[in-house]
């Protein structure tokens, strides 16, 4: 358990800087509504003038508590919550549709590529999910051999035991050093 580590995260370096973009704006749109709140706020506290308002277009006499200098804490409260509602466009969340849709138009342009072809198994690409087009190229291990050199990846099966069953034709290592031939 203390080699264990977290397993690795399913979402692309591309929707991880999305989300800290889209975190952003959030924060951007409470700081304008708090900050508009706020300035509200003072301006409505400001309003009255002995019995007369200075701002008469917000008709003192019928004022409810949204304008209401006698209730300024409410009155921000409210603001800041219309506020909120109304710059809620600031955030796309459409961005994230627009972008998986321009994934899966990718991914059809991998797997209707020529040049994607690998001959020694006769396949041309497949695609399988959408967010496939963001991790080429990139490098996540190297294998190599205790001198250095890059190795292939290949693997063949030769032998195997399970539960004291044998599986396999082939001759191990093991076997080899105790005087067995190859087949």
């Amino acid at each position: 358990m203390q080699n264990a580590t977290a397993p690795p995260s399913k979402r692309s370096k591309f929707e991880k800087q999305m989300d800290k973009i889209v975190y952003f704006l959030f924060f951007a749109l409470f700081m304008m509504a708090f900050i508009g709140s706020l300035v509200f706020g003072v301006a409505t506290n400001n309003d009255l003038d002995g019995e007369k308002m200075k701002r008469w277009y917000l008709q003192p006499n019928d004022s409810t508590i949204y304008f209401d200098p006698k209730k300024v804490g409410m009155a921000s409260i409210f603001h800041f919550l219309t506020a909120l509602m109304l710059y809620n466009y600031f955030i796309p969340i459409s961005l994230y549709v627009s972008i998986e849709v321009v994934k899966v138009f990718q991914s059809s342009f991998i797997n209707n590529d020529i040049n994607l072809y690998y001959e020694p198994s006769d396949r041309p690409a497949h695609s399988r999910t959408s967010n496939l087009n963001e991790e080429l190229g990139q490098v996540d291990t190297i294998l190599s051999d205790k001198t250095g050199t890059l190795t292939c990846n290949s693997m063949e099966f030769i032998k195997c035991s399970v539960a004291g069953t044998a599986y396999g034709h082939g001759v191990t290592e093991a076997e080899l050093g105790n005087g067995c031939e190859r087949r």
